[in-house]
Parts: structure tokens; sequence; C-alpha cells
């Protein structure tokens, strides 16, 4: 393993994308398979350092309750973290995060978590406001005015000061087939407000897994879609890319296909660091930095 892959700096760990993902859920979630320490042993034999564990986060009201952890298993999960980090100290870093559906009534309690745990992102899946259903990205087909909404949505958690990134910001392309003028506009709105307000963006591993679309415009992956990504690169946005693992054997899998993805796209990923907390044993700063795209190189992109 080359040195730039595994750099200790005083209290100071820096690891690159190869070796990193910090998105990974378990039985926790409600909708996926395998022990928290599972997805640590099957990271160790995939070659990661640095595992992230990052359930569904629940709210208080239990909102999403059917598709994602119960608020009562908040303890529960902690410890499973807690545990499986002991167990794979100086083997494996294990962190323990939450992907967060932000809204803007769930701001305190987010930030509060934001102190308890080693980092939170967010992701857009649900389009409904309604606290007793949800408008699915991926049980729906989604028109032009769905589109304005989700855009909405992610621009404000983008803006909420709480998110180290954004997951998967393509994930409409699921069931938004077309690469149309709304598309484009809802790709670059999200592009200026991540880079405005210094939020990485996800190119996420289980896109592909779902596999190839057929569109009007040829074949595709349903997301991470292309064209997203080649617009990105013309923006010094932070990308990175994670598995967004369901079982173990998904930990990280999809590295490869994501490392020739983001070369087809014009992409460099961010590197990440992770500062230990003396004062506590069980705490981590995690940050991100580098990742400058090749385009860009003697460009400047104006801030909308």
């Amino acid at each position: 393993m080359s040195d730039t892959m595994f750099l200790y700096i005083m209290n100071m760990q820096t690891y690159t994308q190869e070796v990193v993902n910090l998105h990974t859920h378990s039985y926790y979630c409600g909708h996926g398979f395998g022990e928290v320490a599972e997805y640590a042993q099957e990271g160790l034999k995939q070659g990661l350092k640095l595992l992230g564990m990052s359930e569904h986060c629940p709210v208080p009201d239990n909102r999403w309750g059917s598709s994602r952890m119960s608020y009562s298993m908040l303890d529960s999960y902690t410890k499973d973290c807690l545990a499986t980090k002991d167990e794979f100290d100086g083997k494996l870093e294990v962190l323990r995060g939450y992907e967060c559906d932000y809204l803007r009534q769930y701001q305190s309690y987010f930030a509060e978590l934001q102190g308890a745990c080693d980092y939170l992102f967010f992701g857009v899946h649900d389009l409904s406001l309604d606290i007793g259903s949800e408008y699915s990205m991926f049980w729906n087909p989604l028109t032009k005015d769905d589109l304005i909404t989700y855009t909405k949505f992610y621009v404000e958690g983008l803006e909420s000061g709480l998110f180290l990134f954004g997951a998967h910001p393509d994930v409409f392309c699921h069931s938004y087939r077309a690469w149309d003028e709304e598309a484009i506009a809802c790709s670059k709105a999200i592009l200026e407000c991540a880079l405005a307000n210094d939020v990485a963006l996800e190119i996420n591993g289980n896109g592909m897994r779902k596999g190839l679309v057929k569109t009007s415009y040829g074949t595709r992956y349903a997301y991470p879609h292309h064209e997203f990504w080649k617009l990105a690169s013309q923006y010094p946005v932070k990308v990175i890319c994670n598995s967004d693992a369901h079982k173990p054997s998904h930990v990280n899998d999809s590295m490869s296909r994501c490392l020739l993805f983001a070369q087809e796209c014009g992409i460099t990923y961010s590197s990440f660091q992770v500062e230990k907390d003396q004062a506590k044993s069980s705490g981590a700063k995690l940050s991100l930095i580098g990742g400058a795209h090749p385009g860009l190189e003697g460009k400047r992109v104006a801030l909308p």
C-alpha cells in the first residue's frame, strides 16, 4: 500500500478514496442486512481502512418509520458501533454517523445529534411533507414539478450547515429519465449551492448495482448519471464516492466502478482526514481535503 493511502500526521490520519466507505447500512435501517461487526470484518477483506456506519437517521416523531430505523433503537446502534470500533482498533477505523432526511423542523435535533456522533450527511428520498405518507424518489415517476421540489429540498440540506456531504445528488435521474433543460437546471442549482456552502457531493455505488436503464437518450445507470458528473467537473466542488452498502458483501465492492466512472467524467476525488478527539476516546473529527478536477486547471469559477 502506498504512503499516500494511509498517512499518520500527529493525531491526524489521512485516507485516500480507495480505502474509504462512509455510506453503510446494516439491519438497523429496516431494509438492510447484517450486523455492524460483519461490515467491519468484510471491509477489512475488501481493503478498507476507514469505514463509516450510517444508518438512516430516526427522528423523535418516527417520521419515515416504515422504512427507517426506529428512534428507540438509537442507543443499541450506538453501542454496537462503539463495540465494533473497539474490536477492530488498530486494524480498521470505524466511525458512527447517520444519513439524514433533512427537513427544517428537525434542524435543532440534527444539530444536537451532530455533536454526539462522528459525522452526518443527508439525502433526499421522500418528496412528501405529510408525516403519514411518503412520495418516494424510487417508487414514483417524477414530474417537472417534482424535480423543482427535489431541488428545493436538496438545496435546503446543503444550506443547513449540518452535513459533511450530500448523498446521491443525481438520484432524481432514477425516476426522471430525460436529460433536459429542467434536469440541467436542477443539477446546476445543486452544484452551485454545494460549492457556495463547501459541502461535498457523493457518487453513489448503489445506483450502479441497480443496473442499467433504457431511455430515449440511450442506456445508462439509473444513477449516477454521467451528464450530471460531467457538469460537476466544471465546478471546484468536492466529490467523494461511497458504496451505500445494505449488506456486508457490498461494503466496498463498487469502488473499481466508481473510480472508472470518475475518470470518465473528469472528476478527482477528495481525500479524508480523521482527527482523533483527545478528550473522548470514542470521538473523531472528519473532514475532506483536495480534489481539484483536471478540467479546472487555470479556470476561475464565479459563484452565483
